[in-house]
């Protein structure tokens, strides 16, 4: 008996979950709402509220040189189902931060983590689905998310910070990141061999 090949509409499935995940992992795009907090309620320096935002970058860029190759080796599923984790960990941890140095440590190195395994899981499995002729439209749609977060997250996260306080607004980001990238990272999916 001859198995039945997948049906084009999965690939889009992927692609889909790809860029919704892509679109909660640009949370790091809501740190200029969140230092202005942090300064004004905390008092914070501008530098000591700008630099776990620097962090969290140049961990996210770094973590993506080795989340590609684990990518390879587990699969798009289990890297991104653990970025979301570890993303969602140092969110939910940066809600216990009351110095520059613990928010430097969670959101910074543990959240800059997370986004670079999350990341770096998205756009393998969701080109592979398609042709080569259609690769550059699969990786625009799927990037685009992260641009595209700055849209919804700053405005979220500065009803939160209003309606909560910093603290909570961390935690509420961190455990929806948890959820919503764990189902998400589900349907990613590489198609089978052939």
């Amino acid at each position: 008996m001859t198995q039945q090949p997948p049906s084009p509409r999965h690939g889009w499935t992927v692609v889909f979950a790809a860029l919704a995940i892509n679109l909660i992992l640009g949370v790091l795009y809501a740190w200029g709402v969140t230092a202005k907090a942090l300064v004004l309620q905390w008092h914070w320096t501008a530098t000591e509220a700008a630099l776990p935002f620097t962090i969290a970058t140049a961990s996210f860029a770094l973590m993506m040189i080795f989340a590609g190759r684990w990518q390879d080796r587990i699969g798009p599923r289990y890297v991104a189902m653990l970025g979301g984790i570890i993303l969602g960990a140092g969110l939910a941890a940066s809600s216990l931060a009351r110095s520059p140095g613990w928010m430097l440590l969670s959101f910074g190195v543990v959240g800059g983590i997370g986004i670079g395994l999350g990341y770096s899981a998205t756009t393998p499995p969701s080109i592979k689905w398609f042709p080569p002729a259609r690769k550059g439209l699969i990786t625009g749609l799927v990037v685009s998310g992260v641009g595209l977060a700055a849209v919804y997250i700053s405005p979220l996260t500065q009803y939160l910070l209003q309606a909560t306080g910093i603290p909570r607004t961390f935690l509420i980001l961190g455990v929806g990141t948890i959820v919503l990238v764990s189902l998400l990272s589900q349907l990613l999916t590489n198609p089978p061999a052939g």
